[in-house]
């Protein structure tokens, strides 16, 4: 599903937990994330069996919005993910370069 600060809020105030992926065409780190992680049956399953809600945030064409963003947490490129867990206060920032394994125990986590 697209990002948006308002998706974000919304998904939180209902208790879900968030997986946003700062991503762009161009970046090459960021497609070879998204084919590892999003095209693992056991990611996937994951996601499925818990309702895991996944929003990208499509920086290709520089939207201000996911700038404005990507500052709140010091960064000024992508890739970035981040993990929101219900109940807590800030995300779970993962590496640059991601796993299956990688995104599946920053989930599994407290």
């Amino acid at each position: 599903e697209p990002w948006s600060p308002e998706a974000v809020a919304k998904l939180r105030a209902e208790g879900r937990t968030v997986y946003v992926d700062f991503t762009a065409r161009w970046c090459a780190t960021c497609q070879t994330n998204k084919k590892l992680v999003f095209g693992s049956d056991e990611v996937l399953t994951y996601f499925a069996a818990n309702k895991i809600v996944a929003l990208r945030a499509d920086w290709t064409t520089k939207d201000p919005r996911i700038t404005t963003e990507l500052a709140a947490y010091q960064r000024s490129a992508v890739p970035f993910n981040l993990i929101w867990k219900p109940g807590a206060d800030t995300p779970l920032v993962l590496p640059e370069i991601l796993t299956p394994g990688t995104v599946l125990e920053a989930l599994k986590k407290g």
